[in-house]
């Protein structure tokens, strides 16, 4: 099934937009997960529970590859592993890996993440390199039903410094969004919604409203909303009907609503409250 396809049918049934960041930082893992474990051990189990509590109400995930990156090979094991038992419960996996390159080496960053068997449903992309570092990603995408998301305006404070800067009468994202909108036009599904999807942060409301408009078949993955400041209300141009169109990430604000023994308890319950939140706008 197309990836857009996929996404929405999971987003419908559950009836939620949400979309859980899998950051797993350190210093706030709750103390006795610590205790007799590795810190991948550690990590592995504070996922598994996270993920049992929240998988009812969320679409997806979206590990941060960062995180388990800084633990090596047992690190990335970690991050397959998490990444299977988040399929598992119904959960479809965004890899944040923000990768680019052009030929060759941009195809085998793409098969590393996107090939057949891989436990990743999506990929972040960067767009700096132009469309020789986007259709690689796409290929590979469209050739395993998966899809990939291209960085065009982050929630960042710093974003604009590059992003917002003029080219001709346009802002730079707004070459980049037309740009993914071009190239997205080649593989939409049946929800009328591309496998090439853009990254646009809840922390720019105004930008989400123009940008919907420049990427009618983009699906939006849409940061910075929670911990970041960004509300439920800012990202609502960013849907269709029956909330089609965007998914939501909340990272923080889910993963660490609680500490001690009862954390993944109180991160079930952020993400109920955020999937309410989110469905109340995306389905008005």
């Amino acid at each position: 099934m197309h990836f857009s396809d996929r996404l929405f049918q999971v987003v419908q049934k559950k009836k939620s937009p949400l979309c859980v960041g899998l950051d797993p930082h350190w210093d706030l893992i709750p103390d006795h997960l610590k205790v007799g474990k590795t810190e991948t051990e550690a990590i592995e189990q504070f996922f598994t529970e996270i993920l049992e509590e929240t998988a009812e109400y969320a679409a997806c995930v979206k590990p941060n590859t960062a995180f388990f990156e800084v633990w090596g090979s047992k690190g990335w094991e970690v991050l397959e592993r998490i990444s299977e038992k988040a399929q598992s419960l119904g959960l479809l996996v965004i890899a944040d890996a923000k990768r680019n390159d052009i030929g060759t080496t941009a195809a085998a960053y793409a098969e590393a993440f996107l090939g057949a068997g891989k436990p990743y449903d999506a990929l972040t992309v960067t767009p700096y390199l132009g469309q020789d570092g986007i259709l690689p990603f796409l290929e590979v995408a469209v050739q395993n039903e998966k899809g990939i998301f291209v960085l065009v305006k982050t929630s960042n404070q710093s974003s604009g410094e590059f992003q917002d800067l003029p080219v001709g009468d346009a802002l730079l994202h707004e070459e980049v969004a037309r740009a993914m909108a071009r190239i997205g036009m080649e593989s939409v599904g049946s929800s009328e919604l591309s496998d090439l999807g853009a990254v646009v942060g809840a922390t720019y409301p105004e930008d989400i409203t123009h940008l919907r408009r420049e990427m009618p078949q983009q699906i939006f993955l849409i940061p910075g909303y929670g911990s970041q400041g960004g509300s439920a209300e800012d990202v609502r141009s960013a849907f269709y009907e029956g909330g089609k169109g965007a998914i939501i990430n909340s990272s923080r604000g889910i993963l660490f609503a609680g500490q001690g023994k009862d954390f993944a308890k109180k991160a079930g319950e952020a993400a109920k409250k955020s999937q309410e939140e989110l469905w109340a706008v995306a389905s008005s």
